[in-house]
């Protein structure tokens, strides 16, 4: 065995072991499961893993002779070429994740990294009978004549990972950005090294340490902002709870109970079943940590809507049209958005006026809108708002985008009306 060969196996086994650290760290305490860019993580931490040690035999047979050797020799060169497709497709999936881009972008950037990753996989499959990427002979590992796909295919996935990283660097710190394009470059300038310098092995040591670099700048921080987040979100969700049960909605709604009793039992029934409803989903917010069924959302608006139609008869109308529902949204998310339409738009007027709840879907995401015609305000002022809302609206925005991405924008004309406009990104696996 010459110097280079053993200096490259020592480097491959230097590799492992620091391709080993993030794979222990993942597995500890089952973070690969607390999110999905964990688990598109550990993927390519795994496959890198793969990747080295379908590298170490081609640096330990020299001598290819035997049938045994070609065999072992043969089989690693194929796990080394799939790995490494599946190093590159993992990656994908993960900064897409990391990035939550979604709709036709997100599924577009998508089928190109799975296409040009399982090309080199079918040609690394074949290989063995082909010849086309690599074959072996009596004297070792030899490169065939279509190895170039196997340079082409990490050159498009980096360009295109590049291209991400720098399209969606609003979504990231700098610190961020310089990691990303550090994994992105060290084994663009490995592999374009190895290309042309053959016993030269640097592309795996590269890409391990690289992957130290995103666990220890991005994956840490990253697990530290989702720990503070939930802490955020918990006290989010008591403050809605809170503002939405405030003290004078339980009198007005009991008063409004209380006299139904007299002169309609059967409304007064309908009344304490939806009041009941309508409290027992405040109840049941707090324990959710995640966005919910936008039906069961809906039907805690409906609740809400329903007692305050009882209590303002005709000055309060309601209209519901609901074209898309197959999707989640996170909890008492609609409810402040419902509350300040009623009280803060057509309860302002002495007619009163409508409130309108709209669902439709488009190719990127769910739009939810709540609409009235009451008094409006004018852009260059601030909604009016008793404080109590303000923070809720405030919160509905801080969990949209924390749990989903989603956004929220205010539209208001004076005299007019206003419009709140919830938009949630589709993610995949959605229609």
């Amino acid at each position: 065995m010459d110097q280079m060969a053993a200096a490259n196996i020592a480097l491959d086994v230097v590799s492992i072991i620091l391709s080993l650290l993030p794979v222990v760290y993942l597995l500890g305490n089952h973070r690969y499961r607390q999110e999905r860019s964990n688990r598109y993580f550990l993927g390519v931490c795994v496959s890198n893993l793969l990747m080295i040690v379908g590298d170490l035999p081609d640096w330990l047979i020299q001598d290819a002779s035997g049938p045994l050797r070609k065999i072992v020799l043969t089989l690693s060169s194929a796990l080394f070429y799939t790995a490494s497709a599946f190093v590159l497709y993992f990656f994908g999936r993960y900064i897409l994740e990391y990035l939550q881009v979604a709709g036709r972008t997100g599924k577009r950037y998508l089928a190109a990294i799975t296409a040009v990753c399982g090309v080199q996989i079918f040609f690394a499959l074949i290989s063995p009978f082909s010849g086309s990427i690599f074959y072996v002979a009596d004297d070792g590992y030899q490169r065939g004549s279509l190895f170039f796909i196997s340079q082409l295919v990490p050159l498009f996935c980096y360009l295109l990972f590049t291209a991400l990283v720098i399209l969606y660097r609003k979504r990231l710190a700098w610190q961020e950005i310089v990691f990303f394009l550090l994994y992105i470059f060290v084994p663009l300038g490995g592999g374009a090294t190895q290309m042309f310098l053959r016993g030269v092995a640097v592309v795996n040591i590269g890409v391990a340490l690289a992957l130290l670099f995103i666990l220890v700048n991005i994956q840490f921080e990253h697990e530290l902002l989702l720990k503070r987040q939930e802490k955020e979100l918990a006290e989010q969700r008591i403050d809605m709870m809170l503002s939405q049960i405030q003290p004078h909605f339980l009198y007005n709604t009991l008063t409004t109970i209380r006299q139904l009793c007299d002169v309609d039992p059967q409304k007064a029934k309908a009344a304490i079943r939806d009041f009941s409803l309508f409290l027992r989903g405040n109840m049941d917010s707090l324990k959710s940590k995640a966005p919910i069924p936008f039906e069961q959302e809906l039907s805690h608006v409906e609740h809400y809507l329903a007692l305050e139609q009882q209590r303002f008869q005709e000055r309060l109308h309601v209209v519901y049209e609901i074209a898309a529902r197959d999707f989640s949204i996170p909890p008492l998310t609609m409810q402040p958005i419902v509350e300040n339409a009623v009280h803060h738009g057509v309860l302002k007027r002495e007619e009163g006026g409508t409130v309108t709840v709209k669902t439709e879907e488009t190719s990127d995401a769910y739009l939810v809108t709540v609409s009235d015609d009451g008094v409006g305000f004018r852009p260059d002022m601030r909604p009016p708002d008793d404080g109590r809302t303000h923070i809720g609206i405030e919160n509905v925005r801080g969990r949209l985008s924390a749990l989903c991405g989603g956004t929220l924008t205010l539209h208001s004309e004076a005299g007019v009306g206003t419009t709140a406009l919830l938009a949630i990104p589709k993610r995949e696996g959605t229609p």
